[in-house]
């Protein structure tokens, strides 16, 4: 413990004058009390006050009190006529003992409230090895003096130090407590006290006048004592208890100085004795009494704090606390509980619990749980989480968290919940597990929850021997409708759609949305014949395209769409859902390519076309770099045979997957737009060879037939970009002539004359390829720049047998000299049909007949030879 002396703040020179006074006033007097009586037989006063005041005030004041104790021990030397040299040695020493007990006890971490039983163990031993400096040294004094003589020394020596010792015992605890914040102070109690005490004082001077025997007078004595020295110490404390035992102490001396009492005797040793015993044993029964009764307060107030932070952990709480019973009553039911069940504490607390908060369905099984519970202590659902439903106090149901804990001893069981309302954290997990496994917009289920459906689907399809059908469902004019109306509008089709496919499958199938306008259907519990599954997919198919085609009626107007739909079927795990997915995905968009509005099944040809499609489509986007493609030259004759152009066939031949036919590879570049960057190639090597022709007399005469895909020739840079090729190379542009087909030209009619026009300003020529397969109009035909005309082979085919193969010729060919075109007529691959076209007045052949298809050399050789 820290040196008391340090817990106050530094005093001022007023303060501390005031102390240094109050302090050597109050030792003289008392060492002037305790000189009034010596023992009879003795010079020496056998209870010293002043040394437990001087060890008290430099404790508790500090070292200003030293100089204090030494000028009033000094004083009352000097009053008693003792030799000036005497009187310092004897101040000096009396100083020196307080002021080593003083540093003693703070460094053995002296407790001054002496509320336990070492710290009444460390102030006795302190005390009386204190005291032999103070003894001894007055004793000395006295003795080298020629004050005192040897054969007394040892009496007197000993009730100095006993007297000394018991100063200390008596005052120390005195001083040290007295006037501090939660000890005794002076109100109605001190009046009390004080009255009682000069009422024992009254008793006990009426016990030692009226009784001669010492023996009786000792055992009434104690009659009185010890229940006021008890009362006195329970009921003040150590500064009460320390008052009464001097005042009991004062009187016993008193009595003795006077030659009666108790502890009167002649034999010096025998009575000092007998009278510090005494006196010792009040003073340790009075500070081992006030121990127990601090430490049983400081219980009391450590239990009273524990229940007041207890108390502020219930009320404080979050979560409702509830406490019952062993007859399942309420006892505790703090405001978490009562803001949660909607009860006031007092319109609860004494009733059954189960009345009050557990649902009726529920507290057959809770009275059984409980009953078990009292009865055999087993805690099955104790201190773990549980999720449960409550009842609030308007009857309404609401899930809660419930945590159980037991206090059962031999007296008593209790049994405490931890009730938390988790209908907001239900609600938000609700909302998560939405989030994650629904599509916002539809509430359908989303893809993770598709794949979950899909897994639990595998497994019936397996224990049930039977097929499950999984339909990938695409809307067909979705993007016009959001393109135009806007996404509200979209969204309120898409939330209708997954209505109207919903109502159309059975309530166990799953209908979930994978995005945008993408919905997937997955039946369960199909046929285990194949055949017998696909009819019941295509029924339902069939009944969801009639579902989906009927009108929408959104944001006031009505809008008609229709679906394609792609089926797989599956009985097993052998595929992934993954695969199953994109099976049929591929086949939804085989339903696209075929107009919408329907449904096909996936197969494995299917798969493979789709497959070789990809790997070409891949390929061919390094066609170029690779320098894979390369031209044949087909020869176009006149009347005469003779070879006056050709048109060029674009080939493609792979390292790995061989010649390519343009059928196959010019449909994907179409689709991928690399139509546009392959064509552009197609025309600058065209317009180079014709520069490279230039040269020859021949040659040089040679026209080049160009085919152009409608893309490319609506492509917006397409003119542009023909002007650099042309100015790049320096060609005659009338030697360069562009193939249209009837049907490209006739879907973009407008834009195709623009161009057209702007084409012929250059000097570029314009063939109508294919012409009578498609829709064209004469009148458009008539406004079309074009300077030739083929004829599609379908109709040269059959023009030997098929008079009206040969009529619709006859009319292309009327048609072309009016408006001025040279007419071409492809497919020509006999003598027959080339004797029958000239006849009907055909001027230039293309076809096998003449020659096949072939590379520059060859051409080259060709036209030179003749």
């Amino acid at each position: 413990m820290k040196n008391i002396a340090t817990q106050y703040k530094s005093p001022t020179f007023k303060a501390k004058l005031v102390t240094f006074i109050l302090v050597a006033l109050a030792y003289f007097l008392t060492a002037k009390l305790g000189l009034m009586v010596p023992y009879q037989e003795s010079v020496v006063t056998m209870m010293w006050l002043p040394t437990g005041i001087a060890v008290g005030a430099i404790m508790r004041w500090g070292s200003v009190c030293i100089p204090a104790i030494f000028a009033a021990s000094l004083l009352v030397e000097l009053t008693l006529r003792l030799p000036y040299f005497t009187s310092i040695l004897i101040a000096i020493t009396s100083t020196l003992g307080p002021t080593f007990a003083a540093y003693l006890l703070p460094k053995l971490h002296f407790n001054y409230h002496l509320n336990k039983q070492k710290d009444i163990l460390l102030m006795m031993l302190v005390a009386l090895l204190s005291m032999l400096v103070s003894a001894t040294g007055g004793i000395f004094s006295l003795y080298v003096t020629g004050l005192l003589a040897s054969e007394s020394l040892l009496n007197i020596w000993l009730i100095w130090w006993l007297g000394d010792s018991l100063g200390i015992l008596l005052a120390l605890p005195l001083v040290l407590n007295i006037g501090r914040k939660g000890t005794f102070s002076c109100d109605n109690r001190c009046y009390q006290l004080l009255a009682w005490i000069i009422l024992f004082v009254c008793i006990e001077l009426i016990i030692v006048s009226s009784v001669p025997d010492l023996s009786k007078q000792f055992i009434l004595s104690m009659f009185v004592i010890l229940p006021m020295l008890i009362w006195a110490s329970m009921s003040f404390g150590v500064v009460g208890g320390s008052f009464f035992v001097i005042v009991l102490s004062s009187i016993a001396v008193w009595l003795t100085s006077k030659g009666i009492g108790n502890f009167y005797s002649q034999n010096v040793s025998e009575g000092v004795f007998s009278l510090w015993a005494f006196m010792v044993a009040l003073v340790v029964t009075m500070l081992l009494i006030s121990a127990l009764q601090s430490e049983r307060n400081l219980a009391l107030k450590t239990i009273q704090k524990n229940d007041k932070k207890l108390r502020a952990v219930i009320d404080g709480a979050f979560d409702a606390i509830i406490t019952i019973d062993p007859a399942g009553r309420l006892v505790e039911f703090n405001p978490a509980a009562e803001r949660i069940f909607g009860y006031k504490k007092e319109e609860v607390m004494g009733k059954s619990m189960s009345e009050a908060i557990i649902p009726a369905r529920y507290r057959t099984a809770h009275h059984a749980g409980h009953r078990q519970y009292v009865a055999s202590g087993v805690t099955h659902i104790f201190n773990q989480r549980i999720e449960m439903v409550a009842m609030r106090a308007d009857g309404s149901e609401f899930p809660i968290e419930l945590t159980l804990t037991a206090l059962k001893d031999a007296d008593l069981s209790l049994v405490t919940g931890f009730v938390r309302d988790i209908s907001e954290q239900k609600k938000a997990r609700q909302e998560i597990e939405n989030f994650a496994y629904y599509d916002a917009l539809t509430g359908l289920p989303n893809r993770r929850l598709l794949i979950d459906r899909y897994q639990h689907a595998v497994l019936i399809a397996e224990r049930a021997k039977s097929y499950c059908g999984l339909l990938f469902i695409d809307l067909d004019k979705f993007k016009i409708l959001n393109d135009t109306k806007g996404h509200d509008v979209g969204d309120q089709l898409l939330i209708e759609v997954a209505k109207r496919i919903q109502s159309t499958v059975r309530t166990g199938d799953t209908v979930a949305r994978l995005s945008g306008d993408e919905f997937v259907v997955i039946l369960e519990n199909l046929d285990s014949s194949a055949t017998v599954a696909y009819q019941q997919v295509s029924d339902v198919a069939q009944k969801l395209l009639t579902g989906l085609n009927k009108a929408y009626y959104l944001s006031l107007f009505e809008f008609v769409t229709s679906a394609s739909i792609g089926i797989t079927l599956f009985n097993d795990n052998q595929l992934a859902f993954e695969d199953h997915l994109r099976h049929a995905d591929t086949a939804m968009y085989l339903s696209k390519d075929s107009g919408g509005n329907t449904y096909r099944f996936y197969d494995q040809l299917t798969q493979e076309s789709i497959e070789k499609s990809f790997a070409l489509e891949s390929a061919l986007s390094l066609a170029l770099l690779n320098q894979e493609l390369y031209f044949n030259y087909q020869p176009i004759v006149n009347v005469d045979k003779q070879v006056v152009a050709a048109e060029v066939l674009l080939r493609w031949s792979h390292p790995t997957l061989g010649d390519i036919s343009p059928a196959e590879f010019i449909p994907i570049a179409e689709k991928t737009n690399q139509i546009i960057k392959i064509g552009h190639w197609v025309l600058a090597q065209a317009c180079q060879q014709l520069k490279i022709w230039e040269a020859d007399p021949i040659l040089s005469q040679i026209k080049l037939s160009v085919n152009i895909s409608a893309k490319q020739f609506l492509y917006i840079n397409f003119v542009q970009e023909l002007r650099e090729i042309l100015a790049q190379t320096a060609i005659n542009p009338d030697q360069l002539k562009l193939e249209l087909t009837e049907t490209a030209v006739i879907d973009n009619i407008e834009d195709v004359i623009n161009k057209m026009k702007v084409l012929r300003q250059m000097g570029v020529r314009i063939s109508l390829d294919d012409f009578g397969i498609g829709h064209s109009s004469l009148v458009y035909l008539k406004k079309l720049p074009v300077t030739q005309i083929k004829i599609d082979q379908s109709f040269v085919h059959d023009v030997l047998t098929d008079s009206n193969d040969a009529a619709i010729i006859q009319m292309i060919l009327a048609v072309g000299k009016t408006i001025h075109c040279d007419i071409v007529a492809e497919g020509v691959e006999q003598v027959e049909q080339y004797e029958l076209l000239k006849s009907f007045g055909c001027d230039f052949f293309q076809g096998y007949y003449f020659n096949r298809p072939t590379d520059v050399a060859s051409f080259e050789k060709l036209v030179i030879n003749g």
